[in-house]
């Protein structure tokens, strides 16, 4: 079962050049500089970090899965545009062939990269999610939910390590009691009454 992994790849291919088109653009999150004037980079930081975080991850992720294929070591690619289309693919042919946990795993990752290019605000294509504040996940304990803003959603982090009584990853909403009480209505059918706040990692 390959087929995430290449269309993660696919979609890592659409999005990444829209990260480096935004690298040369001012920040359009509406944010205003603090410090010293001329102390911010004059880029969009946020645009850059995205771009240079999928650009040297697929170059890993290639050198992991070609060492999985073929038991020896990936000759290092260089920086350019151009290397990085070619890992790109590299990968998506060598996703035939490796394990499906390390296909797996590598979708994951690229999928993240994907999603953080989406979330910019000059392409807000995913929504953001924020941390949570005033109530730990009901199924494992520890403090790790995530809210999105605009839908209410909720989820806890430990995606794989956190399950709801259904067996799926906890998912939920931001809603009220009958009464009036703020409260996270989880899909198993679970009411967790919090007084949830939030704040932008």
């Amino acid at each position: 079962m390959t087929a995430g992994l290449r269309e993660a790849c696919a979609d890592l291919e659409r999005w990444l050049p829209q990260a480096a088109a935004l690298t040369a653009l001012p920040d359009t999150d509406g944010t205003t500089a603090h410090g010293k004037p001329g102390s911010r980079p004059p880029w969009n930081q946020a645009a850059a970090n995205a771009a240079m975080d999928a650009h040297a991850g697929i170059r890993d992720i290639e050198a992991d899965l070609f060492y999985a294929v073929t038991g020896r070591p990936r000759r290092a690619r260089g920086g350019s545009d151009g290397n990085t289309l070619a890992a790109i693919r590299a990968t998506v042919a060598l996703s035939a062939s490796v394990a499906q946990g390390d296909a797996q795993d590598a979708a994951r990752l690229i999928a993240g990269w994907v999603m953080v290019i989406q979330q910019l605000p000059a392409v807000d294509e995913a929504e953001r999610f924020v941390r949570v504040y005033g109530a730990a996940c009901p199924y494992c304990q520890v403090p790790m939910l995530r809210l999105g803003e605009r839908s209410g959603r909720v989820t806890c982090l430990r995606a794989g390590s956190c399950y709801d009584s259904n067996g799926e990853h906890p998912a939920g909403f931001i809603s009220r009691s009958v009464s009036g009480e703020p409260m996270i209505s989880w899909q198993d059918g679970f009411c967790q009454y919090a007084d949830v706040t939030s704040e932008a990692l």
